[in-house]
């Protein structure tokens, strides 16, 4: 099978691609590289430092599966240009489906996030509840789910939407809640609380990496959005 994993180089798809590539796919990775590139070289893969929105430099074809985990991450980042944010999250999104249409890949795995359900009530929050995503990065996250779901009847659209992945990667993150807590834990030998009455779910990136290898596998599950945290 051969695989195009968008954002191949960052947090998640550092650990991704290396675990497809022992399970002998070939893999063509399309990254910008803006936080460097810790993949090592491999027979079978393709490793391309090209921006998402230049989709004509993109070339798909005898692609299968697409997992798009490319984008700009976190509330944060978001924030600092929403033009930007809205340009690479739902427009290169878009054309991004639309190229695999045209080019007949038969899977498109798409990275969403939990947080386009808002703050909930709710303390178990199942995929039926309604979406109230309440900043620029979880907006974009959910017009882009609602772009591409609206391509169901043509190609299989499996949309994740993770809860906060936390673990060692090879281009670590330490934005993020447990990874910030543990690396405050091992370098100051204290851990500051903000707030400390939240509940927040996560998921091990390992677990993570999982997921997507099960809907790789899963190809007849239906298409829509799924959860993945604990």
């Amino acid at each position: 099978m051969k695989i195009l994993v968008t954002g191949g180089c960052g947090y998640v798809g550092s650990l991704l691609v290396p675990t497809l590539l022992k399970k002998n796919f070939k893999v063509t990775v399309v990254d910008t590289q803006w936080f460097g590139n810790k993949l090592k070289k491999d027979k079978n893969l393709n490793n391309l430092k090209i921006d998402i929105r230049n989709i004509d430099k993109i070339n798909l074809k005898n692609i299968d599966t697409i997992i798009h985990l490319a984008g700009i991450a976190n509330d944060p980042g978001a924030d600092l240009n929403e033009v930007l944010s809205w340009e690479i999250n739902v427009l290169a999104t878009r054309q991004l489906i639309v190229k695999a249409i045209k080019n007949k890949v038969k899977h498109f795995i798409y990275a969403s996030s939990g947080s386009v359900y808002g703050i909930k009530k709710e303390k178990n929050v199942t995929e039926d509840l309604s979406l109230l995503p309440i900043s620029t990065y979880n907006k974009t996250k959910m017009i882009a789910e609602n772009v591409i779901m609206s391509f169901k009847d043509k190609i299989k659209i499996h949309s994740i939407r993770p809860a906060t992945v936390c673990g060692l990667s090879p281009r670590m993150r330490f934005d993020v809640s447990v990874n910030m807590l543990t690396m405050h834990a091992l370098k100051n030998k204290k851990i500051k609380v903000f707030g400390g009455k939240q509940i927040r779910p996560n998921i091990h990136i390992k677990d993570m990496v999982n997921v997507y290898l099960h809907f790789l596998k899963k190809i007849n599950l239906p298409s829509g959005a799924y959860n993945a945290g604990f």
